[in-house]
């Protein structure tokens, strides 16, 4: 009887091991980056509601404004942090305070610049990513997110507003990797 009592037990144990393990094997087939997308899914028009509030108005570049250019200036070394990100300068058109972020078109942060000095022919604010406190960014990965999950291919620089939630928040459309605007 013992030996039939060890037997049983012993089945019942390797049957919830085996089913524990089938149910780890599940979740464990999910990587990171598949979690993270099923997160990201969900109601289609959330996305709708994220872009508006962190744009309220969105305005087309029609000249002076500002410059947005995903080339960096020559003064800049290739090896620096500011290299592979895009360029920021005040012309028409500036944002209260720096650092400035910028989004793709479904409300996701793009990222941000951050204040480094001014341009020596306008005495204008300029920024960058890798300036002012901003992490370091890359021109050629925002421009692939963009167009990414249903994106329109284009960033939203934020450059009214005080926070990223009010109802008072002015965008600029441009596309990463461009030259837009002028520096005056």
């Amino acid at each position: 009887m013992i030996t039939a009592r060890r037997v049983l037990l012993s089945i019942l144990a390797l049957g919830v091991l085996v089913s524990s393990t089938a149910w780890a094997d599940d979740s464990s087939n999910l990587s990171a980056r598949s979690i993270r997308k099923m997160a990201r899914r969900g109601d289609p028009t959330a996305s709708i509601s994220a872009f508006s509030d962190v744009c309220s108005t969105v305005k087309e570049v029609t000249g002076n404004e500002f410059l947005w250019k995903s080339v960096i200036s020559n003064h800049i070394p290739s090896g620096d942090a500011r290299a592979a990100g895009p360029t920021f300068i005040c012309n028409e058109e500036c944002p209260p305070q720096f650092p400035m972020n910028f989004y793709y078109s479904d409300g996701v942060k793009a990222g941000a610049v951050g204040y480094y000095g001014t341009y020596s022919k306008t005495g204008k604010a300029r920024a960058y990513c890798a300036a002012g406190g901003v992490p370091r960014c890359s021109t050629s990965q925002i421009s692939i997110k963009s167009k990414r999950r249903g994106r329109d291919g284009f960033v939203y620089l934020q450059l009214s507003g005080s926070s990223v939630a009010a109802a008072d928040t002015v965008c600029y459309k441009v596309t990463p990797v461009s030259r837009t605007g002028n520096a005056g």
